[in-house]
């Protein structure tokens, strides 16, 4: 569990998910749309952590407003960030938006960093890398102390990707991040217990009493 501060064994072997990948997700590349256009929604960017720790410690530590609201790619990036990932490249092209029910990452499969795309090879390994997919993640507990966010379903053209290839790649983050918890799908940020939170349009409203 991250505080805020100021600054399976997959049973399927290799050959049998190569041949459930050739048949399920190489006819949708074909109908792929074209995904070089810019994305809707807020960039995550390494001024974005510094502008949502500024809101976070405002509302929830020195408590100088009761509320404010940040920007989604601003808190997306904030969060990561806690996570214990690197600094972002510049010109990251992924982009956020939500809505009151859930926080959607949007972009295409070459725009994940080398190593990254390596560690994801046997879930994309037949998809165009200009196929653009979609990572929706949903606070599923936001009260009493805890904000919880869960990966909902990740798709790509549109697809989603079935649980038995997208889980063991969750179990390697969960691995190589020790704070994210229900098999790599759970990030749990405390906040002070009489604080709440709520996916607004495309933003985090903050809020004490």
């Amino acid at each position: 569990m991250i505080l805020f501060r100021s600054s399976s064994v997959v049973s399927l072997s290799c050959r049998r998910v190569v041949a459930v990948l050739a048949i399920v997700v190489v006819p949708l590349v074909a109908a792929a749309q074209d995904a070089t256009s810019a994305l809707p929604g807020s960039s995550i960017t390494n001024e974005g952590v510094f502008r949502a720790d500024s809101a976070v410690n405002a509302v929830f530590l020195e408590r100088t407003r009761l509320t404010d609201t940040v920007d989604v790619g601003d808190f997306t990036a904030y969060l990561i960030a806690r996570m214990g990932a690197p600094p972002f490249e510049e010109g990251l092209a992924f982009r956020v938006t939500a809505d009151s029910a859930r926080a959607r990452i949007s972009g295409r499969l070459m725009d994940f960093p080398a190593d990254t795309r390596s560690e994801l090879g046997p879930i994309f390994a037949f998809v165009d890398s200009m196929a653009p997919f979609v990572a929706e993640v949903g606070l599923v507990e936001r009260a009493n102390g805890i904000m919880r966010w869960r990966l909902m379903r990740v798709t790509v053209n549109g697809w989603p990707i079935p649980d038995f290839l997208l889980t063991p790649a969750l179990r390697d983050y969960n691995r190589r991040y020790p704070v994210l918890g229900n098999n790599g799908r759970d990030f749990l940020v405390a906040m002070p217990p009489e604080a709440t939170v709520a996916l607004v349009s495309n933003g985090l409203e903050l809020r004490m009493p």
